[in-house]
């Protein structure tokens, strides 16, 4: 009964593929551990894709007759249904140029794996990817059940202090569980009761309501944004590096620096300061202890217009999984790996050293100690 039931529960993956050879490669890599659906064409694989809402992942190829890779990733990324919002796409390429894997990502493709793909790596970016698709679903899922049974705040629309403090600690939680991570960015802006005084509390709120919605429009659907007292906003983002949050908390500075606010024929110039944390670079477990690192960080220095943060480049980042690195090594950042190896090595003692036995291969394996 066991045995059946972990069969019935097995992911679902649908190759897309014009080429039975290629199909017939894919069914002979997965086949042990996903129960696998086959297409020709992109017609016949968006019909199965519509019809069977227990399809987990999509591998599909560019090139194929009907409808092509490409056309039929756009329409699951147009369809609205959300559960195709996190479904992951792999895309089955060849030797495709640069030019066509950027098209690829702006459709909204999650990864590439070429047809000559061997096992081991195959299962891993599926794994990879099912697993990130997971993750991204829970927190929106608890995102959304969140909102709904907490207060949004009154001016802005956007998330109350309440919530942020819910879907931080539960972030942080999961994050700690799944060797992940959460970056959070205090947002104030400058000189804001002196806005607040010269506008008056009815235009102040209308200027806060306008910035909120730019700023959400500048992030994720599995970010937070709140509101935490008069010029003060707060973003709770999962599963965000701390390079990566360089960028959003970049983007998100500029994009108070550029709204346009007009008031009584003068043109207000609005600027804001960020402070950026990470759970796994500054160690952080607790909201409360995350909020107080930044409100220091935010406050250590005077700058208008800035962003506070550690430099990624001198802390290290968390040892991946072995099927991560994997991948990363499959993408070519070989770098990004080099620190790793030793722990990775570790990690892989115990495959290693049954093989080295069963296989006789005469390893010395002391050296990964």
């Amino acid at each position: 009964m066991n045995d059946s039931t972990e069969l019935l529960n097995r992911p679902k993956i649908l190759v897309v593929d014009d080429s039975r050879i290629v199909r017939a490669t894919i069914k002979k890599h997965l086949s042990e551990f996903y129960d696998l659906l086959e297409e020709a064409d992109g017609e016949a694989g968006w019909r199965r894709l519509i019809g069977d809402d227990s399809i987990s992942l999509v591998l599909s190829d560019l090139t194929m007759p009907e409808l092509d890779g490409l056309g039929l990733l756009a329409r699951i990324r147009a369809s609205g249904e959300p559960r195709l919002n996190y479904l992951p796409v792999i895309i089955i390429s060849g030797e495709e140029d640069e030019e066509t894997k950027l098209r690829c990502v702006e459709c909204g493709a999650n990864d590439f794996v070429t047809k000559s793909t061997d096992r081991t790596e195959m299962l891993a970016r599926v794994k990879a990817n099912l697993d990130l698709a997971e993750t991204r679903r829970e927190l929106a899922e608890s995102r959304s059940v969140q909102i709904q049974t907490s207060t949004t705040d009154a001016i802005t629309g956007v998330g109350s202090s309440h919530l942020l403090n819910l879907q931080l600690e539960q972030a942080l939680a999961f994050a700690l569980r799944h060797n992940s991570e959460v970056t959070v960015m205090l947002l104030e802006i400058n000189h804001g009761q002196t806005l607040q005084d010269k506008l008056g509390e009815r235009v102040h709120g209308q200027l806060l309501g306008l910035l909120a919605k730019l700023l959400e429009a500048k992030l994720r659907k599995e970010d937070t944004l709140a509101r935490l007292n008069d010029s003060m906003f707060a973003v709770v983002s999962p599963a965000t590096p701390l390079i990566e949050a360089r960028v959003v908390a970049e983007r998100l500075r500029q994009t108070v620096a550029n709204a346009r606010v007009n008031f009584r024929n003068e043109q207000l110039r609005v600027t804001a300061s960020i402070a950026v944390g990470n759970s796994w670079h500054d160690d952080v477990h607790s909201a409360e202890r995350m909020m107080a690192i930044l409100q220091d960080r935010l406050y250590a220095d005077p700058m208008n217009n800035h962003v506070f943060m550690t430099d990624p480049d001198t802390v290290q980042t968390p040892t991946p999984l072995i099927s991560e690195a994997l991948v990363m090594l499959h993408k070519g950042n070989v770098d990004e790996l080099r620190p790793h190896l030793a722990a990775l090595l570790r990690n892989l003692k115990p495959l290693l050293q049954l093989a080295n036995d069963e296989m006789n291969l005469d390893w010395d394996l002391k050296q990964i100690d």
